[in-house]
Protein backbone atom coordinates (compact mmCIF):
# COMPACT_ATOMS: atom_id res chain seq x y z
CA UNK A 1 0.00 0.00 0.00
CA UNK A 2 2.59 2.55 0.67
CA UNK A 3 4.12 1.52 -2.51
CA UNK A 4 1.34 2.75 -4.32
CA UNK A 5 0.96 6.07 -2.58
CA UNK A 6 4.61 6.57 -2.83
CA UNK A 7 3.66 5.89 -6.47
CA UNK A 8 0.88 8.71 -6.53
CA UNK A 9 2.84 10.92 -4.86
CA UNK A 10 5.54 10.85 -7.58
CA UNK A 11 3.30 11.02 -10.40
CA UNK A 12 1.14 14.33 -8.75
CA UNK A 13 5.16 16.14 -7.74
CA UNK A 14 6.71 15.62 -11.54
CA UNK A 15 6.35 18.51 -13.46
CA UNK A 16 4.03 18.62 -17.13
CA UNK A 17 5.79 19.69 -20.24
CA UNK A 18 4.49 23.04 -19.51
CA UNK A 19 6.44 23.89 -16.35
CA UNK A 20 9.64 22.28 -17.89
CA UNK A 21 12.46 24.51 -17.01
CA UNK A 22 13.35 26.82 -19.48
CA UNK A 23 17.34 27.39 -19.01
CA UNK A 24 18.41 28.90 -21.94
CA UNK A 25 16.68 31.04 -24.97
CA UNK A 26 18.26 32.32 -27.95
CA UNK A 27 16.65 35.50 -29.84
CA UNK A 28 17.33 35.54 -33.48
CA UNK A 29 16.41 39.10 -35.84
CA UNK A 30 13.10 37.60 -37.29
CA UNK A 31 12.08 37.10 -34.00
CA UNK A 32 12.84 33.24 -33.78
CA UNK A 33 13.30 32.16 -30.31
CA UNK A 34 14.65 28.55 -29.47
CA UNK A 35 14.68 27.93 -25.63
CA UNK A 36 16.41 25.13 -23.98
CA UNK A 37 14.86 23.11 -21.22
CA UNK A 38 15.16 20.58 -18.63
CA UNK A 39 13.32 17.68 -19.74
CA UNK A 40 14.22 14.93 -16.52
CA UNK A 41 17.55 14.76 -14.21
CA UNK A 42 18.89 12.67 -11.81
CA UNK A 43 22.16 12.39 -9.65
CA UNK A 44 24.75 11.10 -11.76
CA UNK A 45 26.05 7.53 -11.73
CA UNK A 46 29.71 8.84 -12.96
CA UNK A 47 32.04 9.86 -10.13
CA UNK A 48 33.00 12.73 -12.19
CA UNK A 49 29.85 14.57 -12.59
CA UNK A 50 26.96 15.55 -10.00
CA UNK A 51 23.51 15.06 -12.59
CA UNK A 52 22.74 13.50 -15.81
CA UNK A 53 20.26 15.94 -17.27
CA UNK A 54 18.04 15.31 -20.51
CA UNK A 55 17.91 18.60 -22.35
CA UNK A 56 14.93 19.74 -24.71
CA UNK A 57 14.56 22.14 -27.38
CA UNK A 58 11.85 24.03 -28.71
CA UNK A 59 11.58 27.01 -31.59
CA UNK A 60 8.86 29.50 -31.56
CA UNK A 61 8.27 32.26 -34.31
CA UNK A 62 7.35 35.94 -33.56
CA UNK A 63 3.53 35.25 -32.48
CA UNK A 64 5.13 32.71 -30.36
CA UNK A 65 3.66 29.43 -32.37
CA UNK A 66 5.78 26.63 -32.05
CA UNK A 67 7.70 26.15 -35.65
CA UNK A 68 9.63 23.04 -33.97
CA UNK A 69 9.36 21.01 -31.02
CA UNK A 70 12.13 18.22 -30.87
CA UNK A 71 11.02 15.86 -29.17
CA UNK A 72 14.30 14.18 -28.37
CA UNK A 73 16.46 13.95 -25.48
CA UNK A 74 20.00 15.56 -25.61
CA UNK A 75 21.79 14.33 -22.52
CA UNK A 76 24.25 16.30 -20.60
CA UNK A 77 26.40 15.96 -17.25
CA UNK A 78 27.11 18.68 -15.06
CA UNK A 79 29.88 19.01 -12.39
CA UNK A 80 29.56 21.40 -9.95
CA UNK A 81 32.89 21.20 -7.91
CA UNK A 82 36.08 22.65 -8.98
CA UNK A 83 36.58 22.41 -11.66
CA UNK A 84 33.63 23.12 -12.90
CA UNK A 85 32.11 21.23 -16.75
CA UNK A 86 29.29 20.67 -18.30
CA UNK A 87 30.07 17.21 -20.21
CA UNK A 88 28.30 16.49 -24.01
CA UNK A 89 29.12 13.11 -24.95
CA UNK A 90 32.72 13.19 -25.31
CA UNK A 91 33.59 16.53 -24.99
CA UNK A 92 33.95 18.64 -21.31
CA UNK A 93 33.52 22.25 -21.35
CA UNK A 94 34.89 24.59 -18.62
CA UNK A 95 33.15 26.67 -17.00
CA UNK A 96 34.79 29.51 -15.63
CA UNK A 97 35.00 30.64 -12.15
CA UNK A 98 34.65 33.02 -10.70
CA UNK A 99 31.02 33.33 -13.64
CA UNK A 100 31.21 37.03 -15.17
CA UNK A 101 28.17 39.00 -14.88
CA UNK A 102 27.50 39.16 -18.94
CA UNK A 103 25.75 36.78 -20.90
CA UNK A 104 26.17 33.22 -20.82
CA UNK A 105 26.45 30.67 -22.96
CA UNK A 106 23.62 27.62 -22.55
CA UNK A 107 26.53 25.30 -20.72
CA UNK A 108 27.21 28.08 -18.58
CA UNK A 109 23.22 28.45 -17.72
CA UNK A 110 22.77 24.54 -17.37
CA UNK A 111 25.49 24.97 -14.66
CA UNK A 112 23.95 27.34 -13.10
CA UNK A 113 20.53 26.02 -13.04
CA UNK A 114 21.90 23.14 -11.01
CA UNK A 115 24.95 24.29 -9.30
CA UNK A 116 24.54 28.33 -8.25
CA UNK A 117 21.02 28.00 -7.41
CA UNK A 118 19.73 28.30 -4.13
CA UNK A 119 18.12 24.42 -3.08
CA UNK A 120 14.92 23.67 -0.38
Amino acid sequence: MRAIAFFAGVLVATPSMAEQLIFYTANFPDATSVQLSVRSNSVSQSGDYDFDVAIGLLETDANGVIRYEDTGRHHARVRCAYPAYVGVGSRRYPVEMPLSSSAHDWKENLWITFCASPSS
